[in-house]
């Protein structure tokens, strides 16, 4: 048996349709279900839905930000960013962009692959160019004391 919630959902539609109140709906489902089944008040409220005119049993898309703010040119704006100015903070970025600090950070971290360091931003991960220069210095730092 499909306990996934949206069968759930056409369940409760349909046992809704039959005119069966949402107590009798709960009993049922409980039955068939177990602790698949859905809470109470998620059966009731969804019965509350179907009651005023609801035909669909997917979830409405939900008030909040996109999941596309992480896109190509906001991480190349934020790297941008960062370029301009080491000692920027996620707060002025976020402010600066209008996203959210969570973002921001994710972006730097995740995307971009920066870290802090005495409070500048640093890529974690160095060129080759760069580990060689940073070792040649090593190498002349250790012959001069």
């Amino acid at each position: 048996m499909d306990s996934s919630r949206s069968a759930q959902r056409a369940v409760i539609q349909f046992l809704r349709a039959e005119g069966k109140h949402a107590s009798q709906i709960y009993s049922s489902m409980i039955d068939v279900y177990g602790e698949q089944c859905l809470a109470r008040c998620t059966i009731f409220r969804w019965c509350q839905g179907y009651e005023a005119g609801r035909v669909n049993i997917k979830d409405l898309p939900r008030p909040g930000q996109a999941h596309v703010v992480a896109n190509s040119a906001t991480i190349s704006t934020v790297d941008e960013l960062i370029r301009q100015n080491l000692r920027i903070t996620t707060r002025e970025i976020a402010v600066e962009l209008s996203i959210s600090k969570g973002t921001v950070h994710h972006i730097i971290h995740k995307k971009l692959g920066y870290g802090k360091v005495c409070a500048q931003w640093v890529p974690k991960n160095r060129s080759e160019n760069q580990k060689t220069a940073r070792m040649g210095v090593c190498l002349t730092q250790e012959f001069l004391h």
